[in-house]
């Protein structure tokens, strides 16, 4: 359960999240002629609006967590010293 995930898949997943989202919103304002609404979309949640900022929350909590403990890590490694034969 402590495999991490490579800076390449995480920035795919990234990439792909950032194209949905892109797409989404483009065809949202194909058939309504105007972009996402955000406070009418919160509204619609009604009480569910808590349990949706509680998960946002603890996504960016993750994903700021992995890049500290990635920085911790190269900044804690033992430097390399490698000698010049």
């Amino acid at each position: 359960m402590n495999k991490q995930i490579s800076v390449k898949v995480f920035l795919w997943m990234v990439m792909s999240w950032s194209a949905a989202n892109l797409f989404a919103q483009a065809i949202y304002m194909g058939i309504n002629g105007v972009p996402f609404d955000g406070f009418a979309m919160i509204d619609s949640l009604g009480n569910w609006y808590y349990l949706v900022v509680v998960v946002e929350v603890a996504v960016w909590m993750y994903v700021a967590l992995y890049f500290v403990k990635r920085f911790l890590t190269k900044v804690d490694s033992p430097a390399q010293i490698h000698p010049n034969h």
